[in-house]
């Protein structure tokens, strides 16, 4: 005989009860019994534990004393379903707890009959409070990340345009510096055969005196392009082309406009010829045509060398590029630096200047500022189509320096105003921009700076106005 058919029926059904009552009470989910009045049959260890109500308290309660008023309409309906004996699952409803608090649950539910009459509905619930704010903080981080990587590519985006106009503006002096070292050296050629000329000619001492001195003082006279009106100068050029036409000069058109614009006349080359025998004329006429040109040639590379080291320097400047990350500064340099930087967008525009140069200095960190300015001139480029005219002030409101950067574009509407600086929005047409620079912008003046961003606009006059503190060894009145 077996240990089962040694147990009375009666103990066989009471060890079944206990199991499943410890089960049912030791059970992590919620469980319920609910009638078809509302009124609850059982509830386990769990639901107490979820919703902090004792046994005397479930005496006097419904289904819908715990259920929110937000997941009622829907719950009802998923009751109903279950007293008409169809299964309800993967229901979402809010419960609330008896300190008032929204408790999201996640389960199933189903009908209990007997002798074919449903009885209640017996479900089951987890509380999804923990799951709930894990996939949130899954979201937020995706959304923190998605967020992170627009900025990001918004800031390639602008270093993209930067470095077009940049590269463009590198490219024109680095250009003429090219031409004119190429044509420098065909000048020194072509001079060096001119003194082979003139050497072979045994020029007198006096003669090569009244040589130099032509060429000297072209130099030291020389006029800038545009200081001669066209039709002055076109006469003037005649003038020396037919002097030398007269004279047996070859190529004389290769000299002409470097003597006009160096003071020479006709008269000037008659006392050169009466210095020099008449079969010696032209090579120096080529002599000091082309000494001339070496000069404006070594002249245009200078020029070049230093626009390419000032945009050289702006961008240093701009990057803060082997510098400190924190930096008291003049704000003005960073201003001007952005303006070298921009200047290619900036060509068509009108830039005015109002600025207090005794500012004391800010403290900044990084290249954010240089960002900033960056940020409201572009906007403020494209809001005149490159055309306007942008004023740039400068100013101090108590410990603050202040600038202000003014276009004369068309103006942002009032319904548009309170929204520029939130992300992604974007006051331009759908494609032209991510309504990210002036959030960037915001975030670098007001979370890493400590100062203050602010937009006012009307037709015809847009102002952002930048508040950063002064470094705090600046401000005025102290030592």
């Amino acid at each position: 005989m077996s240990l089962e058919d040694q147990i009375s029926p009666q103990s066989l059904l009471k060890e079944s009860e206990e199991r499943y009552r410890v089960l049912f009470e030791n059970a992590s989910d919620v469980i319920q019994s609910v009638r078809p009045d509302g009124t609850f049959e059982f509830v386990n260890k769990a639901w107490h534990d979820m919703l902090g109500y004792d046994d005397k308290e479930l005496e006097n309660m419904i289904i819908w004393d715990v259920i929110h008023p937000d997941s009622r309409p829907e719950c009802e309906v998923h009751f109903a379903a279950a007293m008409q004996g169809l299964p309800v699952v993967d229901v979402r409803a809010d419960f609330i707890d008896k300190q008032g608090n929204k408790i999201p649950v996640e389960g199933n539910a189903h009908s209990r009959t007997v002798d074919g009459k449903i009885v209640a509905t017996h479900t089951f619930f987890r509380d999804i409070r923990e799951r709930l704010q894990t996939e949130e903080l899954v979201a937020q981080n995706a959304r923190l990340e998605q967020e992170q990587q627009a900025r990001y590519l918004e800031k390639m985006a602008a270093l993209g345009k930067l470095s077009a106009g940049l590269s463009h503006e590198l490219n024109n002096p680095a250009a003429a510096a090219q031409r004119s070292s190429k044509r420098l050296s065909e000048s020194l050629a072509a001079r060096d055969e001119a003194a082979k000329v003139l050497t072979s000619q045994e020029i007198s001492a006096e003669g090569w005196a009244t040589l130099e001195s032509l060429v000297n003082r072209c130099v030291v006279n020389r006029l800038s392009p545009g200081e001669l009106s066209p039709l002055v100068a076109s006469r003037l050029e005649d003038e020396l082309m037919d002097w030398m036409r007269d004279h047996q000069v070859a190529e004389a058109w290769n000299y002409t406009t470097g003597f006009v614009q160096g003071g020479v006349t006709a008269e000037s080359l008659e006392t050169l010829a009466d210095a020099l025998p008449a079969p010696a004329l032209p090579a120096a006429i080529a002599w000091a045509g082309e000494s001339l040109a070496i000069e404006e040639h070594a002249n245009v590379i200078d020029r070049s060398m230093q626009r390419i080291s000032e945009l050289v320097g702006a961008v240093k400047q701009y990057s803060f590029r082997d510098q400190a990350i924190e930096q008291d500064v003049d704000i003005h340099d960073g201003l001007e630096n952005t303006l070298v930087i921009l200047a290619y967008q900036l060509r068509g525009v009108t830039i005015q200047r109002d600025y207090d140069r005794s500012l004391p200095r800010v403290r900044t960190y990084g290249s954010g500022l240089n960002q900033v300015w960056t940020n409201i001139l572009d906007n403020a480029v494209d809001a005149t189509d490159g055309k306007g005219t942008i004023i740039i002030r400068t100013m101090s409101d108590g410990p603050m320096a202040v600038v202000e950067i003014t276009d004369n574009g068309p103006g942002i509407s009032p319904e548009q105003l309170p929204r520029i600086f939130e992300p992604f929005y974007t006051t331009k047409p759908q494609g032209e921009g991510t309504g990210l620079g002036l959030d960037i912008s915001w975030r670098v003046v007001v979370n890493e700076h400590g100062g203050t961003l602010s937009a006012s606009s009307v037709p015809g006059e847009t102002t952002f106005r930048v508040s950063i503190p002064f470094c705090p060894d600046d401000l005025p009145g102290e030592d």
